[in-house]
């Protein structure tokens, strides 16, 4: 894999991920810079939002991600990990609004 020129604007602001991509795949995969996930690659899968807010105001989402790498044996499963990376595809549709380009799909 080789890492994306340094134009994308999130990578500039954040240090906790950089955009890979691998040659002949049309896909961009997410590589994990922080300590405790050095070096993770994975990429993300659908992404879903409850109909509804909770009690508390929040809008739950579900998302689906594939590990593609993972030098480190971390267990990816744990809520941590998963909390993480919910963090970042966060970030990253935050990112997308602002700029418009996301687009939603009923199913």
């Amino acid at each position: 894999m080789k890492q994306q020129e340094k134009s994308s604007s999130t990578e500039q602001i954040n240090n906790k991920y950089l955009f890979v991509q691998k040659e002949g795949v049309d896909h961009t995969y997410i590589k994990l810079v922080e300590e405790k996930y050095l070096n993770i690659v994975y990429k993300y899968g659908k992404v879903q939002f409850a109909s509804e807010p909770k009690s508390d105001g929040t809008l739950p989402m579900k998302f689906e991600y594939e590990i593609i790498k993972n030098p480190n044996a971390i267990e990816f499963d744990e809520q941590e990990f998963i909390n993480y990376i919910g963090d970042i595809l966060v970030e990253l549709l935050e990112k997308q609004l602002t700029d418009n380009k996301v687009v939603f799909k009923n199913e």
